[in-house]
């Protein structure tokens, strides 16, 4: 057998630009045939799209599906956030858990429609209402430095905006992102600007034009006469779908967002407006070569349309030969940069027609580094001739092999391993540390755009067919058989050795007392003597020495700070200390159904908050909306609260017991029996209770008979978390009972004042507040306040949701005053 002096490196990114978005837990598996024929159209290919906005489901999935997989055109979008500052429909997860959710739903989006994924890295604040304000947020030149990385990294041909520069894109960071992906379109061709990008390996390009892919969006329309039509959305018979019937599916995956799509068949016209370069006429590449031809190699056009027309799907292992020397004309190309990109893609196809399936899982899906564990390799190739796997190399240096792969035949081979000490615990890159002044910092700018961290624990398979040598790379995962869903492979997720959490996020302290602060520590190996200290910034405030913690098991430890000198909140950090090393990270795990089980590390910062306030209620009743942290903090607040169910919540007597009940956010619109359960919480208000509503949208509703009385939710916010707050009625019993309200109650507010305001209420309403944004008008309708029979109707738009879970004293105390009235 005769090997080839070239050996390639198959990493599992390979797969991505063929197969969407790399997961890194997931094992190779061979694609199927209608996707292999469309990789080998677009290796016929050079040429790159790349689609820009702010957001994870902003862009447009129809437009992407078409061009990945109808025109076979490498095809990528930009988000320049990860969705951290959205709402949450699905849970509690706000901040950053929110983002990593958001970004596995962009991914699991991307596998579908076949476009790759970037991500800049911006921080989302929060809703913006214009390109100014988000700009006050954001670091322009910073933004623009990150496209410009982007289009060297991707090289794009052409590139395309989602929204306009102006107030027509509905968000400011929508503006941004046009504003800056126009302005790195002029900087990115010259070597002069970003030159630190050189040091890392891009190298200046231009595309040749920038559009502006104009929309209408209800009763916004961007189009006009002069725009660029393109029809979008045929029915492709590989799918059995048409694009615009994948772009909803696709879209829908958005699930914390709660962006259910329809999935519309049909040709369908996309619009594009020109905003650099020639405006098109026939199509997006006109005057661009998208052939080989480009970098002057005819005969690999030739080549690959010989393997496109000797595809076989029924037999793709029969173009193994053919590929393997197309291969060897691609590695002699001398632009490195379509090399690079189209030995990607020839090695994703080369993978698929050897019909390969590998996997290396252990049996446990959490270690510590420098566990041992027993690790099985699984394959099987369907090459239709034997492959040799000569070397299996793992993460510690282990070795197996040679195995001998007959077609269609598994082979299995199971070593003990050990994980290397220096592996650092399973965290997103772009988490590893604060972000500073709302950009993330990342361990190393090479990293920027990376959708997920780099694969972590790789195992190598040096294999061998037909004379050549290949390098594959297969992360190292957990399966595990579930009696519902079969065999479930997922990451093999690294903890470090001790993990930490507040108990209750925030504790409220009394007055002039100590303060406990308990703590919930998990050992993942048997640990003595440890010590648990808290911090103000570099000072310890209170330790806890000699403590011992069983594997694998929670343990409760209580610290008391002394009692507090200050009236202001205070953030501590929490550290564990044993055998010289310091552990301050709580290990947060995120499962939903439609995603892979997530994992990150997260600072414990137990916060103590001085109880500014009085409370008159003592037992609230709860209705869970779409998750929020106010039950915690009022639990904290000393109050018994009760998490209500359906039925309890339809016993008009026992709801009598309760001295207030307040709603989650989002409740009418993710709870179908709102329409039932809130006749009988007005009644509940007549009888003499009191009933506290946070926010709700127009989206979805169970039912729009939110009061006693009618009012009409809208669509306004004050996104300005310190806006001026003004007292329409002093005497208002919201700010005065039994707590005074001043204008100091409203500094630290966090992200935002409040969202989706009632935009007309009923004459019985008063409106004790008003707030607005700067250079708007004032918005009144921030809390509603009415009597109905004998007791007390709220409606909060106020962000609690965010306020209180962040120890706002403000807010808490404005949440223990519509608490307590009638009290």
């Amino acid at each position: 057998m005769v090997t080839s002096p070239t050996a390639y490196r198959f990493a599992l990114a390979a797969l991505a630009l063929v197969a969407g978005a790399a997961i890194h837990a997931q094992p190779i598996r061979p694609l199927p045939a209608s996707r292999v024929q469309g990789a080998l159209e677009q290796l016929r290919s050079l040429t790159s799209v790349l689609y820009v906005a702010a957001h994870p489901d902003d862009e447009n999935t129809r437009l992407l599906a078409w061009l990945s997989h109808g025109r076979n055109i490498r095809t990528a979008y930009l988000s320049i956030t990860r969705g951290d500052g959205g709402q949450n429909i699905l849970g509690k997860e706000q901040g950053p858990a929110l983002g990593l959710i958001r970004t596995h739903e962009l991914l699991a989006a991307r596998r579908l429609d076949g476009a790759g994924q970037m991500f800049g890295r911006a921080v989302d604040f929060g809703f913006s209402k214009s390109s100014d304000e988000a700009f006050k947020h954001w670091n322009a030149r910073q933004l623009v430095a990150d496209v410009v990385w982007a289009y060297r990294r991707f090289r794009p041909d052409v590139v395309i905006c989602r929204f306009p520069k102006d107030s027509m894109a509905g968000h400011g960071q929508h503006a941004v992102s046009a504003i800056v992906a126009e302005k790195a379109f002029e900087l990115a061709g010259n070597p002069a600007s970003f030159p630190e990008h050189m040091a890392l390996g891009a190298q200046p390009w231009k595309p040749t034009r920038l559009l502006f892919n104009s929309f209408r969006f209800g009763t916004r329309s961007t189009v006009q006469a002069d725009h660029f039509r393109l029809d979008v959305g045929h029915y492709d018979p590989s799918m059995g779908l048409g694009y615009g019937e994948l772009a909803g599916i696709s879209r829908s995956i958005h699930r914390s967002q709660g962006a259910g799509t329809p999935s519309t068949p049909g040709v369908q016209p996309e619009y594009f407006q020109t905003i650099v370069g020639s405006k098109p006429t026939r199509s997006l590449f006109d005057d661009i070569d998208t052939t080989w031809t480009r970098i002057g190699r005819a005969d690999i056009v030739r080549a690959v349309d010989s393997l496109v027309r000797a595809f076989d799907v029924r037999q793709p292992q029969r173009l193994l030969p053919a590929l393997l020397r197309v291969r060897t004309m691609i590695a002699g190309v001398r632009d490195i940069h379509w090399r690079n990109v189209k030995l990607e893609e020839i090695n994703a196809i080369i993978l698929s027609c050897m019909g390969l399936a590998a996997d290396v899982t252990v049996p446990r899906v959490l270690a510590v580094a420098g566990d041992s564990v027993t690790a099985t390799v699984r394959l099987v190739a369907r090459a239709g001739t034997t492959v040799i796997a000569n070397r299996i190399t793992f993460p510690d240096g282990t070795a197996l092999g040679p195995l001998r792969l007959d077609h269609d035949s598994l082979r299995t081979a199971t070593t003990t391993i050990r994980i290397p000490a220096a592996t650092p615990p399973t965290q997103p890159y772009w988490l590893a540390a604060d972000p500073a002044n709302d950009m993330f910092v990342l361990p190393h700018d090479s990293l920027l755009g990376s959708s997920v961290s780099p694969m972590a624990l790789p195992v190598t398979l040096a294999l061998t067919v037909m004379g050549e040598t290949v390098d594959v790379e297969v992360p190292l995962s957990s399966k595990r058989l579930d009696p519902l869903r079969g065999d479930v492979i997922e990451a093999l997720r690294i903890v470090p050795e001790i993990s930490l959490e507040p108990v209750e996020p925030v504790t409220v302290a009394a007055a002039d007392a100590n303060v406990g602060v308990r703590l919930r520590v998990r050992s993942y190996r048997r640990i003595r003597d440890a010590v648990v200290e808290l911090y103000d910034g570099k000072t310890v405030v209170a330790s806890a020495a000699g403590v011992s913690l069983d594997a694998d098991r929670d343990t409760i430890v209580s610290v008391v700070v002394p009692k507090l000198l200050q009236t202001t909140s205070l953030t501590l950090q929490a550290v564990v200390r044993h055998a010289g090393t310091q552990y301050e990270h709580a290990v947060r795990t995120i499962a939903y159904d439609h995603l892979p089980t997530l994992q990150y590390l997260e600072p414990c910062r137990p916060r103590i908050v001085p109880a500014a306030w009085t409370c008159t209620a003592k037992r609230i009743g709860f209705v869970e909306g779409a998750g929020d942290g106010v039950v915690d903090f009022l639990r904290s607040a000393g109050l018994v609260v009760d998490v209500l169910s359906d039925a309890e919540l339809l016993r008009a007597d026992e709801l009598m017991r309760y001295d207030a009940i307040v709603t989650g956010v989002r409740v009418v619109n993710t709870r179908p029996s709102m329409k039932f359960i809130l006749p009988a919480l007005h009644q509940y208000v007549a009888r003499g209770g009191t009933l506290v509503m946070q926010y709700n949208t127009t989206q979805d509703m169970a039912t729009k008979d939110l009061g006693p009385f009618p009012f009409v939710l809208g669509r306004e916010r004050v996104t300005e978390e310190d806006a001026a707050v003004e007292v329409a009625d002093s005497l208002h019993v919201l700010l005065t009972t039994p707590n005074r309200i001043t204008a100091g109650d409203f500094d630290g507010w966090v992200q935002e004042r409040g969202l989706y305001f009632p935009s007309s209420w009923d004459a019985r309403y008063s409106a004790p507040l008003r707030t607005h944004d700067a250079n708007e008008a004032p918005l009144q309708g921030s809390v509603l306040y009415a009597q109905h029979g004998k007791g007390h109707y709220w409606y909060c738009s106020l962000a609690m949701f965010r306020q209180l879970p962040a120890g706002v004293q403000g807010a808490a105390k404005l949440m223990m005053n519509m608490l307590s009235v009638g009290r």
